[in-house]
């Protein structure tokens, strides 16, 4: 999805806006972005790409190592919530004063 909140991504996953998060809405979003992130990997002569959507508990890393692998062999499948990674982030960013994107980008994760 380009951008999460554009005209593209909402009818991209019409139909799915209850999905509860982490659900098929995700999924549709995810495969969009890994997509995305592939052809652009391609265009700039990248060895390798991943995502780190798979630290947050709310996504499925088994989906989206999945997805990448099928996308492209240049995809390094990773689980960043392992061994407390998740929680390692959130330290590491306050330690370090970095912001936090306390969702993934779409409207629909967007809590305050």
């Amino acid at each position: 999805c380009e951008k999460p909140n554009s005209e593209y991504f909402y009818k991209l996953v019409k139909g799915k806006e209850s999905e509860k998060e982490g659900g098929m809405r995700c999924e549709i979003c995810i495969a969009d972005r890994l997509k995305t992130t592939r052809d652009f990997a391609i265009k700039n002569e990248f060895d390798y790409f991943t995502t780190t959507l798979s630290i947050s508990p709310h996504k499925s890393s088994q989906f989206i190592n999945e997805t990448g692998i099928k996308l492209s062999p240049k995809y390094l499948p990773a689980d960043f919530k392992k061994n407390d990674g998740f929680k390692k982030s959130i330290e590491l960013c306050k330690f370090y004063n970095i912001y936090r994107q306390t969702y993934c980008g779409c409207s629909f994760s967007f809590t305050i």
